[in-house]
């Protein structure tokens, strides 16, 4: 029930957004780009004025380096609410709610499905937008009913103009319990050069599990459609 009512609500913003180019019978797109990898954010921000939409990243960038984003499914820097402000090119922060809306099994990214929302902080460094290869390393903490504190590395490569590699991984400790918690995630992005403002995710995550014996490891897939355009 909920992936069906996400993936209706991320049709709706598809078609109002591409509607915006219509003049007659002409449709004019001009394509922008996510501003993450799977849940990893990257460095930077988008220039003012994109929109992405997608099932973990809806965002819009406004003049200042300020981005507002939301996640429909899971998170992004294990926020699914809340703005990211790019202090350089290849530094950013962000800050809004450590929750999850819809998920997959378990919750994959750090924040499973019997969590309260909390506070959610992260700091961004990595390389700028190369189009050839990026990667990203992230510090983030989670402040509520209890704390957790940890990093995220995630790289994405692009050997062709069709197609991208992601890998990421995550720990989190849980300052509760004291445990090292750990997830990962692999895939490919395709981005066909005849619908600039198209993506497509597909992959394989490791749902987050504690570093003790016996962890028990459960294993999802992950998939994304994103559409990305400038405004104006």
């Amino acid at each position: 029930m909920g992936m069906r009512k996400g993936r209706k609500i991320l049709l709706c913003l598809c078609v109002l957004a591409a509607g915006r180019g219509v003049h007659g019978q002409e449709v004019t797109i001009v394509p922008a780009a996510p501003t993450h990898f799977f849940y990893t954010p990257a460095a930077y921000v988008n220039p003012p004025w994109h929109l992405v939409v997608g099932l973990h990243e809806i965002s819009f960038a406004f003049p200042g380096n300020l981005q507002v984003q939301l996640s429909l499914v899971d998170n992004i820097g294990r926020i699914n609410f809340g703005a990211k402000y790019g202090i350089l090119d290849r530094l950013s922060v962000g800050a809004g709610l450590a929750h999850t809306v819809v998920h997959f099994g378990y919750g994959d990214h750090g924040i499973p499905n019997h969590a309260r929302p909390r506070l959610g902080v992260f700091l961004c460094y990595g390389t700028p937008r190369t189009g050839a290869f990026e990667w990203s390393v992230t510090a983030h903490t989670q402040i509520g009913d209890h704390v957790s504190v940890g990093g995220d590395f995630g790289l994405m490569a692009t050997p062709s103009d069709w197609w991208s590699f992601i890998f990421e991984i995550g720990t989190s400790v849980d300052l509760m319990d004291a445990l090292l918690w750990v997830n990962a995630d692999g895939g490919i992005r395709v981005h066909p050069p005849s619908v600039p403002f198209l993506y497509f995710d597909a992959g394989v995550d490791l749902a987050e599990f504690p570093v003790k014996e016996n962890p028990g490891i459960g294993v999802s897939p992950y998939f994304d459609v994103i559409f990305a355009m400038e405004t104006r």
